[in-house]
């Protein structure tokens, strides 16, 4: 099992053993979790939560404690994470820039990591709008689906130059 790439390297979310290195971050945020395979994709909260870490308890298994009141197993510092990149979706237009018609596109599900290849067929433009238009989202087509860009950048990474990545661009404007 393999953690999130933005949590610094030596660090992993703490455990009812590690109650005396979490007493540091009350009063901080962090993501709490009750298994630690929810740590490896830290963009898919609400899986774990990110909150507060209210109390510390010596002597629970679920021995942190969030300002709501909820106890989870694990709890990771918020400050131990790295902030990362912002991406949003594609627009469509920026689709149509980087991506010929006839490529096989690689990506998978962000939650089941399960993989696909598809070819890139085309794109649906919706009510009439302009592709050239910054706004225009439309859809394209997968093989024989059509994925709205908004649908692949919250449920799917898409493989480029060997790395996984959101199915977006980065955002200028952070």
């Amino acid at each position: 099992m393999e953690l999130d790439k933005r949590i610094i390297e030596g660090k992993k979310p703490l455990d009812c053993f590690d109650v005396d290195i979490a007493k540091q971050f009350i009063g901080k945020k962090g993501f709490f979790g009750a298994h630690e395979s929810q740590f490896m994709n830290l963009d898919s909260c609400p899986k774990c939560v990110v909150d507060e870490l209210k109390e510390v308890d010596n002597y629970d298994d679920c021995p942190f404690m969030t300002s709501g009141s909820h106890c989870y197993r694990r709890f990771l510092p918020e400050e131990w994470v790295k902030e990362s990149e912002k991406y949003r979706p594609y627009t469509l237009a920026e689709w149509v820039d980087q991506h010929e018609i006839g490529e096989v596109i690689h990506f998978r599900n962000k939650d089941y990591k399960q993989e696909f290849y598809a070819m890139y067929v085309g794109y649906v433009i919706d009510n009439g709008e302009d592709i050239q238009d910054t706004r225009t989202t439309g859809r394209i087509m997968l093989m024989t689906w059509a994925y709205s860009l908004e649908n692949l950048f919250e449920d799917y990474e898409i493989e480029m130059n060997g790395e996984w990545r959101p199915f977006g661009v980065l955002d200028d404007n952070k």
